[in-house]
């Protein structure tokens, strides 16, 4: 990886020098002091410098064209034209490197020889990866080391080795995934489209018509694990009325086939707002037409646009000395109807809804309900073992014990407990529960014998918004160490605190379709909840202080806290 560095930086200096040669008609200097040079301009070039593979070389060696066709195939440049030529004609013409991506470190790759002829031969790569892309580009970590083998066919063509069997798809080291590959967030919405829900995806980067490929995946639909959660504005069976989206002046030019025309004057207003969020990176605007006839498309207004990304308050929710409320300075500020309710229940854990209405509250083992307009509040779930509820900006309250994670329930204002469906069939303990701001998706910490697990699930919703289930989990980060509270940081972020052993805590910080990154936590942290400001998330310690980062360290906000809530959102 070293030597392809040195090899990028050589090219871009000469490329630098030879612009500079040919600007001033001189000579390249060969001697003299180095001095500073203008600032070298941005354009809007396709050339890739990042990686530049080359082609099979005459008399190439078979293990030499194992190498270079899987470094080659980190380029997709030109559909992978370099890669190409490491194949026969006919596995060129079958091969899809678009079926998925396998990312490895880089390291540890290992070659073998399983057979060899004179004019045929057979090799294995043995991989670990650390993540797969797939077809539609959702990004998925992975859980196990174990190596992945793949098998590669060999034959003689006009005395030259060529590859005749090759695995879809393409193998690609981190560095050089991060490199070639840029993560592009979709937008869906959830079923009453007052809230926009992203989908991070992955895509090779200054290669191809970077509108079109987005475009074409908003059309196609969320990510699967997202199915039945979230919407599209889109009428079903809607794709693109020509082969490619045209961009000029800071605007796609998008032409939908005719299923568009299904749509009425709002669906056409969610349908160009949610591509204009989509393609909000590549353009600024976006003009409609279905099958050549251009849409004359108003803005959604005021009341139809949806929260994009739901903001907390700068102020900490918190229990403390007696009183429940947002955390000014040394004080505590009440919610007005919530904060009197709450405290008189010495809660361990609250959660509370973005209009701050209703809260969500576990009190000596019972989780229990406040609500602005209700004078006292209502125990929900008396059931032994539970952790902490959540709650979601329909009022639904969230339970479940935690020797029991298929015993999930929503409680409504109705105080009925509804069984919700899950498929977490390894699951023998859940450790950490909560509801996104949107309300659209979940996270939760699960144990499986020894072992521990962050997945995500959508939340499936009946009429009226009734939860009904969770759609199939995709699993995420969960970081060293045994985890002891998981919160979302924003839509597309969580973080888990993580026991490290002792006193010792971490965090691990991942982005669902995204990567997984740490930091450390303070001492004896217990609590880690999604915050605002200065600090993106804040915890709680055994002792009852309240920490923050600050800096490589982390600094006491106030002391004597009994609970530190979570927060849905600001009031809209």
């Amino acid at each position: 990886m070293r030597s392809r560095v040195v090899s990028r930086l050589r090219v871009v200096a000469l490329l630098t020098a030879l612009a500079a040669a040919l600007a001033g008609c001189a000579s390249i200097p060969d001697s003299g002091p180095v001095r500073q040079g203008a600032p070298i301009a941005q354009l809007n070039d396709p050339l890739d410098l990042d990686f530049n593979p080359s082609p099979p070389a005459t008399g190439a060696t078979q293990d030499q064209i194992v190498h270079g066709f899987i470094d080659a195939a980190s380029s997709p440049k030109n559909d992978f034209g370099i890669a190409r030529k490491y194949l026969t004609a006919s596995m060129s013409s079958s091969w899809n490197p678009n079926e998925s991506v396998t990312v490895d470190q880089g390291t540890g790759r290992l070659y073998s020889q399983l057979s060899n002829g004179t004019s045929s031969a057979r090799w294995q790569v043995d991989v670990t990866p650390v993540a797969n892309v797939d077809s539609v580009g959702a990004y998925h970590g992975v859980s196990s080391t174990a190596p992945v083998a793949l098998r590669y066919d060999l034959v003689k063509v006009g005395g030259e080795w060529r590859i005749s069997v090759a695995p879809n798809g393409v193998v690609i080291d981190d560095p050089t995934f991060r490199a070639v590959y840029a993560p592009q967030t979709l937008y869906f919405y959830n079923a009453s489209f007052t809230y926009l829900v992203p989908d991070l995806r992955w895509f090779p980067s200054r290669v191809g018509n970077a509108a079109t490929r987005v475009t074409n995946a908003v059309l196609a639909g969320p990510a699967k694990w997202l199915v039945g959660a979230v919407v599209s504005a889109f009428p079903p069976g809607t794709q693109l009325a020509l082969p490619s989206v045209t961009t000029s002046n800071g605007r796609a030019d998008v032409d939908l086939s005719s299923q568009a025309g299904q749509a009425d004057a709002l669906t056409l207003q969610r349908m160009k707002f949610q591509l204009e969020q989509s393609l909000g990176s590549i353009v600024q605007s976006v003009q409609l037409s279905i099958e050549g006839t251009t849409q004359s498309v108003a803005d959604l207004s005021a009341a139809n646009t949806p929260i994009q990304d739901p903001q907390v308050d700068n102020h900490a929710l918190v229990s403390r000395n007696g009183q429940f409320g947002l955390l000014a300075a040394a004080t505590v500020e009440d919610i007005p109807g919530i904060s009197t309710k709450v405290a008189s229940l010495h809660p361990t854990s609250v959660s509370l809804t973005a209009n701050r209405d209703t809260a969500v509250a576990l009190s000596q083992g019972h989780v229990y309900v406040v609500r602005k307009a209700e004078a006292s509040p209502h125990r929900v779930d008396a059931r032994a073992g539970l952790i902490a509820p959540a709650i979601d900006n329909y009022g639904y309250a969230w339970s479940v014990p935690g020797s029991d994670p298929n015993a999930l329930v929503a409680i409504g204002s109705d105080g009925a407990q509804k069984a919700i469906k899950t498929n977490w069939p390894n699951a023998t303990r859940i450790a950490s529960f909560e509801v996104s701001r949107d309300g659209t998706r979940v996270i939760a910490v699960l144990q499986s014998g020894s072992a521990y697990m962050l997945v995500a699930s959508g939340i499936v919703r009946a009429q009226d918004n009734v939860p009904a289930s969770l759609t199939d989990p995709i699993e995420l980060g969960v970081g060293a160490g045994r985890p002891l509270s998981a919160t979302w940081i924003d839509q597309l972020n969580v973080a888990v605190l993580n026991n490290t052993g002792e006193d010792g805590t971490a965090i691990a910080l991942q982005q669902i379709g995204g990567t997984l990154s740490s930091a450390s936590g303070p001492a004896n942290g217990a609590t880690i909840v999604g915050a605002a400001g200065l600090s993106s998330y804040l915890v709680l310690t055994t002792e009852g202080s309240l920490q923050a980062p600050t800096g490589t360290g982390w600094q006491a906000q106030t002391d004597k806290v009994g609970a530190l809530g979570t927060q849905l959102g600001l009031p809209q």
